[in-house]
């Protein structure tokens, strides 16, 4: 199989969920024999050299803020300004090149803002297209307007909202096959009215052996890309909400990469440890006792919740946060949606080390046997052949 993955940002260094899910299906296929390339958007913001990623890779600087020449080519492309932002004509010449001079099998769309590139596939390929799906967009946008306290805020997130539904909703059958990360984001799909096949493929991690030896009794942290709204909404909360209410004793830290400085500013105000972006997040993950994820209004499934589980961290989550992973609460994963009730888990599981390390165990152990990259990889790729040579499918798992 020769696939063609294209991406809105490089996804290197793997130092969040978006990246890693990205990076471990490139680098998975690959393992399994695919032939695979990258063409990437290399936005300004997250501009990032690639120089070690060990797969091939092309890179297209582009800036993604807002700007007069998106807007304007918002009405050309018939997309929203978002959506618009990451378009760009040199990534559109060069994607005509390469298809030009490979026969791809499969296109792999990594983000429905690349969906501006789609009739460019088709003039110069006969290649399948997959829309990998992270999250149902517009669905994200919905939940910030409805937490979002400010009106004039609320009024623009939900006109970014619309114009994203009206636009997912004009694309759903647009590509040959649709790969979401959750089931409840493909029966999301399938009710909206999407009839293309589809093939659910969860994000991956590969668990390493647990190893509790730099543990911090007193430690609870949370890590995700804070250039993103909802993980930002995330930060807020666990400082201005959590904090007052978490005893003294324990230490909230939390780690990200590109937190704007209104973000910054709010943290250094309120007693957490703020670290920015960590050189290593396993090492992070490994110093805390708990992780937390207290997401309320994300979509699709929070790779940092399995990189946690992966390491054998008990992680206290609510219940958007944890949807999409096959957990039990209060088995491999504890679950709160409230904040008292968020610390209160939080508490018993620093006061009870034994109980902490035994759902962290489980967490583990469900990683291991139902989210191994390979093996979540090996379906996927299977589904690609069979779309390639019948043009229809079954979806599945």
């Amino acid at each position: 199989m020769r696939i063609l993955q294209l991406t809105p940002r490089i996804a290197w260094p793997p130092t969040d969920g978006g990246r890693v899910v990205m990076l471990q299906v490139a680098l998975s296929l690959q393992r399994l024999g695919a032939d695979v390339e990258i063409l990437s958007l290399n936005p300004r913001k997250q501009r990032v050299d690639a120089d070690d990623l060990p797969l091939p890779l092309e890179a297209i600087d582009i800036d993604t803020s807002a700007h007069v020449a998106a807007f304007l080519r918002s009405f050309s492309l018939r997309a929203p300004q978002l959506v618009a932002r990451f378009y760009s004509p040199r990534f559109e010449s060069s994607l005509r090149r390469k298809l030009r001079e490979r026969d791809f099998d499969v296109v792999q769309l990594e983000s429905p803002f690349l969906l501006p590139y789609l009739r460019a596939i088709r003039e110069s390929s006969n290649a399948r297209v997959v829309l990998r799906s992270l999250n149902v967009e517009f669905r994200i946008w919905e939940r910030l307007a409805e937490h979002e306290p400010g009106f004039v805020k609320r009024v623009a997130l939900r006109a970014i909202a619309r114009s994203l539904r009206r636009y997912e909703l004009a694309q759903l059958n647009a590509c040959d096959a649709i790969v979401p990360i959750t089931e409840l984001d493909a029966n999301d799909f399938r009710a909206l009215g999407c009839t293309r096949p589809m093939y659910v493929l969860p994000g991956g991690v590969d668990p390493q052996p647990v190893d509790r030896r730099n543990e911090s009794p007193n430690a609870v942290g949370f890590l995700g890309s804070l250039d993103y709204r909802p993980n930002q909404e995330a930060a807020i909360w666990i400082a201005e909400e959590l904090r007052p209410r978490l005893r003294r004793d324990a230490e909230l830290h939390i780690a990200g990469s590109r937190a704007p400085e209104w973000l910054r500013a709010r943290l250094a105000a309120s007693g957490v440890v703020f670290s920015g972006e960590v050189p290593d997040a396993a090492a992070f993950i490994g110093w805390m006792r708990v992780m937390i994820a207290p997401i309320y209004s994300g979509g699709g499934m929070r790779i940092k919740i399995l990189a946690a589980m992966a390491a054998g961290k008990p992680v206290v989550s609510t219940t958007i946060g944890a949807e999409g992973i096959d957990v039990v609460n209060g088995e491999n994963i504890v679950v709160a949606d409230e904040v008292e009730a968020f610390t209160t888990s939080i508490e018993s599981l620093l006061d009870d080390e034994a109980r902490a390390h035994a759902i962290g165990d489980a967490a583990h152990a469900l990683v291991a046997t139902r989210y191994s990259t390979d093996a979540l990889t090996q379906g996927f790729l299977a589904f690609c052949e069979e779309l390639t040579k019948s043009g229809d499918v079954r979806g599945g798992r």
